[in-house]
């Protein structure tokens, strides 16, 4: 319901009595003073009351006790007004819901918020009975409550009230679905009914219908053939094949099968098993739900300080003009100009232009004397394109930055009535000149035509990019498996296509903060549900307009961190402002409407550096700017642009690198650069982002420049973000000297953060942090905890190597700990595990064992990934005169690395000069000379290491490229002879392992029986990235075992900690940290799900019993062991580290990779476990309600904030 007009401002008897008593406890607790404020204190307490209620979700500490205050002053000074009414009243339900938990540890304070939220909510009952909202906050506050009955006649009335918002309805759903009764089966059939497609309804009504033997389920499983169209491949994993069965089971309910019921009830479950560990299904789940912020008010009607000055202060605006061309530039002559766009074409930082013309396209640069553009070079094209975008699909880093990072140039995909053609830029080895070239590979067998628009994004986080578009068939999404290939998976991916339907208008932007890039059409949003698939999100409809869309771009208009949404139709312009909780749902706050008739293109540009981004908007007979007023409007400025009317497209960017932002306009066949004069009297910061640190080592994680990038900026002048497009990205900042912060975060979800960067300069941000790993183990060494590896590398959940093919996992393992690097200390062993990356660790046990040998002798443990049968148990106990290197190590690329491997130094082999993907080189190998062994019975190989993997996004992009194969673990092979006396390399161990992570020791065996005719060489050959510091021979040292004793553990606690320093990589050596440097900022973006909560967690880790302690990123353990008895005299004691475990990464391809739910078990079949055993005992769900009951703050992150613990 809109705000009631201001009028007479009389207070209703019935609301006064309800606020007065919580005014009065307000005032009498701190509330502000004063009666009579001014409009624009009374928008600003607004405003402060907003953020402070939008914070009470996603804020761990604000419990809704400041929000509460700030909207009773407002009712106070307001008492007519709908908005401080209502706002109050949500503000006090999310209070109730945040302090419930914990209600028990502040009883009092608990109560008295729950007592003045209903006080509220009688007084908003009072104004408001009639729309349904109170109704719903009331049900809100008793599903808070567990008061299922109220919240029940609560829902029912709200929908009584409004039935066209079904809202109600679907809340109900939830509420009751999982019940018993014929309310139950009649709400899931209302529900059914009204939202057939949502995966929740759908699993709730084929289950009934199959379970009351309804006729009716013969629609539902035509339905669900189509809903359950995105989740195909992901059931085909699982060998469902719904395609084939469901036709089936329709069958044999039309011919009264009566075995068929139950058949389909158990595939269905099945089925549902499956889905709901998918982020769609949680997606599906957000959109049954209101979020009472969703029912915030966020303006005073238009009218309500009508007749009052506004005294609402504006910055002053700076004059500012754009000048076209002078008519004697290159520019100026040119017809037929179709389309024109900014671009760095040769990468030397000076912007060009690119000019389509019917059947030409050419590039134009300005000469550094004269000023003015010409040709410099120009290729044929097909006629039937009109449209023209540079993206970078090749990766071909030809050119190094001043920063020494390397670059790949912009090719350029050109669109229109003849469908799609790639041109390449080229830039040939040992040459400087640049040259245009059509690609004959790219889109060849694609039978596109009448392509309206295009969009070019990362689907699947994979690092490179696909197309999107909408031709003469529709919505079609081209997936990019790299080396020119596309293919056409729009009906696995894209599979509800058919909901555009006719639109014209396409934009991909991450609509719901889920990091991955989703796609926007006329009339709805086509959510990314993670793995290269998208679903569309029918009530997100709500936030366009009715009618088809002409134009359309979304940006943050009110600068809160969200996707706005600002599209034309033939009546005006509508700007649809967002909130959103991260990863969830997104609602309208508030909109804005534009007169603008007819619009036919949309461009945002912060004209006059303020930190706000303005809107370009033209038709066939206008083109107009529209000022952002903070936020809260539009308006028109006419006199700053020459041209009036005939524009057919715009380009933004700042081609004379002066600090403010130009236009290139195509009007009437002819272009022109309309340069700004004037917006660069406020201050402004550059962004170049590059995702390539060096060519040799191609990192791949990420398209180079960083398109679908986000990009945040926090100053004086608040907060700004902004999605990259493949140039530098621009931001105002008014009359500020600099900024607090800039972050990056890349599509792989990186987070890179650049501090107090100054003004009017620009910056190149490379992508550099490794996002997963492990946790890391601090070992207390005498004076002070010092790194010393990662824990659980053999243990991913989740992790792809390829699409449906999932790692295996070993949840266990044995790390040694050498003695001097566990030193006791006040009768105890001290180590730290912290979670330091972008992950979630899960411990369900951690051990102690001394491991005690004479000092003669030295031990190593099987620290090795691998198959089962090499990667077993032991502890290996060698003579240690009967260790010594090898008589020479040669790589294959003629290195001699015989003294780097010959001891542990910290200094690593190399073997190899370039890699192909994080993790992935070209085959190479060591070559051993291991001496005379005719007389050795046994013969290991002790290997001290570390490797640089893939990861899932990575295995993805493998997966798909045709030239590429994963990379394959080290194997050993011996040397053949053939009857001509030639030799040959024979591989005799396929798979030998590898040290996971950080640097470890293996133990490799070697089949010394295997050698022939006394030729005692071997090699072992990879195209994994691994280093190696120290490789020794072991022949004949096996010794006795050792004596193991386990130390009793005495404590572990969980609490935040933050992030270690990191020092720079050492002689091919991994990352190292230093502990006691530590930032406490939030790094990476929070998982979603339920963590371990901080304190006491020693039960947890004493025993392998399925509870775990779930840590998050900033997570710190210090777990304690009591010290042993002295080692006897002539020994030495070194120890293991014994972990029960998994680490999940929150790559955007690892399988629930954006929650920590569902925890693994031990004896787990697969991951997401499907498997029945999983543990559901009553002690579980103890456990459950007990210890997992945190989740990450949210806020701090998004908002760009630091230093808030």
């Amino acid at each position: 319901m809109e705000d009631n007009a201001k009028g007479s401002r009389k207070l209703l008897v019935g609301v006064g009595l309800c606020l007065a008593v919580i005014a009065g406890w307000f005032l009498f607790n701190g509330l502000p003073g004063g009666s009579s404020l001014s409009q624009t204190e009374l928008v600003a307490l607004k405003n402060r009351g907003l953020a402070s209620a939008e914070n009470i979700p996603n804020k761990l500490k604000n419990d809704g006790t400041e929000s509460m205050k700030l909207f009773t002053q407002l009712v106070k000074e307001t008492p007519d007004a709908m908005l401080g009414v209502r706002n109050l009243a949500v503000a006090g339900v999310l209070a109730v819901d945040k302090q419930y938990a914990k209600r028990e540890e502040a009883p009092q304070k608990y109560a008295l918020t729950l007592k003045l939220t209903r006080e509220a909510l009688t007084a908003l009952r009072e104004q408001d009975p009639d729309s349904g909202v109170v109704d719903m906050l009331d049900a809100k506050l008793s599903v808070t409550l567990e008061d299922e009955d109220a919240a029940a006649r609560y829902f029912r009335r709200a929908y009584e009230l409004n039935p066209e918002d079904t809202i109600a309805l679907m809340e109900l759903f939830v509420l009751l679905r999982n019940g018993q009764g014929d309310e139950r089966a009649q709400v899931i059939r209302q529900a059914a009914a009204k939202n057939p497609g949502n995966l929740i309804v759908l699993e709730q009504i084929v289950r009934l219908q199959a379970e009351s033997k309804d006729i009716a389920i013969v629609a539902t499983l035509k339905n669900a053939i189509s809903v359950l169209g995105p989740y195909s491949e992901l059931l085909a994993q699982q060998k469902i094949d719904l395609a084939a069965e469901l036709p089936e089971f329709i069958a044999a309910v039309e011919s009264e099968d009566s075995a068929v019921w139950n058949k389909v009830k158990i595939r269905m479950i099945q089925v549902f098993n499956v889905v709901k560990q998918d982020f769609g299904y949680h997606t599906d789940m957000v959109q049954l739900q209101r979020h009472p912020l969703e029912y915030l008010i966020q303006e005073f009607p238009e009218d309500y300080f009508a007749g009052e000055a506004d005294g609402i202060a504006q910055t002053p605006a700076i004059a500012v003009e754009f000048e076209s061309s002078p008519a004697g530039d290159g520019l100026a002559g040119l017809t037929d100009v179709l389309d024109a766009i900014v671009c760095d074409f040769d990468l030397d930082r000076q912007l060009d232009l690119v000019v389509l013309q019917t059947g030409k396209l050419s590039v134009f640069q300005r000469d550094a004397n004269s000023e003015s553009w010409s040709i410099t070079h120009q290729v044929d094209v097909d006629s039937g394109l009109q449209h023209v975008l540079a993206v970078d699909f090749d990766r071909d880093a030809t050119t190094t930055t001043p920063e020494s990072y390397s670059v790949s140039d912009f090719d350029f995909l050109l669109y229109g009535q003849a469908g799609l053609q790639v041109v390449e830029n080229v830039l040939p080895k040992e040459e400087e000149q640049r040259s245009l070239i059509v690609s004959e590979a790219a889109f060849a067998e694609a039978e596109l035509s009448d392509v309206k628009t295009v969009s070019v994004t990362d689907i699947e986080n994979d690092g490179d990019l696909d197309v999107v578009l909408i031709g003469s068939a529709g919505l079609q999404l081209w997936k990019n498996h790299e080396n020119w290939l596309f293919t056409d998976v729009t009906l696995t991916a894209l599979s509800e296509a058919q909901w555009a339907g006719d639109g014209q208008v396409l934009v991909a932007a991450d609509f719901n903060r889920s990091l991955q890039s989703d796609l926007l059409v006329s009339g709805g949003v086509f959510e990314n549900i993670r793995h290269g698939r998208l679903q569309f999100n029918e009530a997100a409809g709500d936030l366009f307009p009715a009618a088809v869309l002409t134009a359309l771009v979304v940006f943050d208009v009110d600068n809160n961190g969200t996707a706005d949404i600002v599209s034309a139709t033939n009546e005006g312009v509508n700007i649809t402002c967002t909130g959103n909780s991260p990863g969830g749902k997104t609602w309208k706050r508030n909109s804005i409407q534009l007169d603008v008739t007819s619009v036919v293109g949309l461009v945002p540009v912060d004209f006059d550096n303020d930190g706000w981004r303005d809107l370009l908007v033209w038709s066939a007979d206008s083109f107009q700017l529209f000022r952002n007023v903070k936020g809260t409007g539009f308006k028109l400025e006419s006199s700053q642009l020459p041209i009036s009317a005939g524009v057919s497209s715009v380009d933004v960017d700042d081609v004379d690198d002066d600090g403010d932002l130009d236009l290139l306009v195509v009007e009437g066949g002819k272009v022109s650069l309309l340069s700004n004069e004037g917006g660069n009297a406020n201050n402004w910061i550059k962004v170049r982002l590059c995702a390539e640190p060096d060519p040799m080592f191609k990192v791949q994680r990420c398209n180079v420049h960083g398109v679908g990038a986000r990009v945040d900026l926090r100053s004086a002048q608040g907060f700004q973000s902004q999605q990259g497009d493949g140039r530098v990205v621009h931001f105002g900042i008014g009359n500020t000297t600099g900024a607090e912060a800039v972050r990056v975060l890349w599509t792989n979800g990186i987070p890179q953060n650049l501090l107090a960067p100054e003004s009017r300069l620009t910056f190149t941000e490379k992508q550099e942090l490794l996002k997963g790993s492990c946790p890391y183990l601090y070992t207390w060494t005498g004076e002070k905890y010092e790194f010393f590896t990662d824990l659980l590398w053999a243990a991913p959940i989740g992790l792809q190597f390829g699409e449906g093919i999932t790692a295996p996992t070993r949840d266990w393992e044995y790390l040694l700990i050498p003695g001097d690097r566990l030193v006791a200390v006040d009768g105890q062993y001290r180590m730290q595990v912290t979670e330091e990356l972008w992950e979630a660790a899960y411990f369900d046990q951690i051990a102690l064992i001394a491991v005690d040998h004479p000092i003669d002798t030295v031990v190593y443990s099987n620290e090795k990934v691998g198959p089962p049968a090499i990667s077993q148990y032991q502890v290996h106990s060698f003579d240690r005169k009967a260790l010594r290197p090898a008589v020479s190590v040669m790589g294959s690329n003629g290195e001699d690395v015989s003294a780097i491997v010959s001891s542990r130094d910290g200094h690593f082999t190399r073997l190899f000069d370039e890699r192909h993907k994080q993790g992935l080189v070209d085959e190479y190998f060591m070559e051993f000379e291991l001496g005379d062994l005719s007389d050795a019975g046994s013969v290991q190989l002790v290997m001290t290491g570390w490797m640089f993997p893939t990861d899932t996004s990575i295995n993805i992009a493998l997966s798909q490229n045709q030239k590429l194969q994963g990379p394959r673990p080290p194997y050993m092979s011996m040397i053949r002879k053939g009857d001509d006396e030639s030799e040959r390399w024979e591989e005799v161990v396929p798979n030998i392992g590898f040290p996971g992570g950080k640097t470890k020791t293996i133990v490799v065996d070697v089949p010394v029986e295997q050698f022939q005719e006394d030729n005692y060489r071997l090699r072992i050959s990879t195209s994994m990235e691994l280093y190696w510091d120290e490789i020794l021979v072991a022949v004949d040292a096996q010794m006795d075992a050792p004596v193991l004793q386990a130390a009793t553990l005495h404590s572990a606690d969980l609490h935040y900690r933050g992030f270690s320093a990191r020092l720079p990589r050492q002689h091919n050596g991994p990352e190292r940290y230093v502990y006691g440097e530590v930032t406490t900022d939030m790094i990476w973006p929070p998982m979603a799900g339920k963590f371990t909560r901080f304190g006491d967690a020693t039960e947890l880790l004493a025993a392998e019993d399925h509870q775990l302690v779930v840590l998050a990123s900033g997570d710190e353990m210090t777990v304690v062991f009591d010290e042993l008895p002295p080692v006897r005299s002539g020994w030495k004691r070194d120890f293991l580290i014994h972990s029960v475990g998994w680490d999940k990464d929150a790559d955007l391809n690892t399988l629930t990779g954006h929650r920590v739910e569902p925890l693994p078990f031990t004896g787990m079949n697969e991951y997401p476990p499907l498997d029945p055993a999983h543990p559901e005992s009553r002690g579980y769900q103890d456990y459950l309600q007990r210890y997992q009951t945190r989740e990450m703050e949210l806020s701090d992150f998004w908002e760009l904030k630091f230093d808030s613990r």
